[in-house]
């Protein structure tokens, strides 16, 4: 019996994102290409880009957008 092909981890699927324009949280999710992650604030739709850096990056889950 053969094992399954692995999954590649590419890390949790979401950011956390404090929107400081309208002062609200949101989950910012990985984009189709896997090379960064989008989100919007709900309130005035302002977009948050947060791309994947291939060398080193950061442990944060966690980040504060103006």
């Amino acid at each position: 019996m053969s094992n399954p092909p692995q999954k590649q981890d590419t890390g949790p699927a979401t950011l956390g994102i404090h929107m400081k324009c309208c002062n609200v949280y949101i989950y910012a999710r990985i984009n189709a290409v896997k090379d960064a992650y989008v989100g919007w604030c709900p309130k005035c739709a302002k977009q948050v880009r947060i791309n994947i850096s291939k060398e080193g990056g950061s442990s944060s889950r966690f980040f504060e957008a103006n």
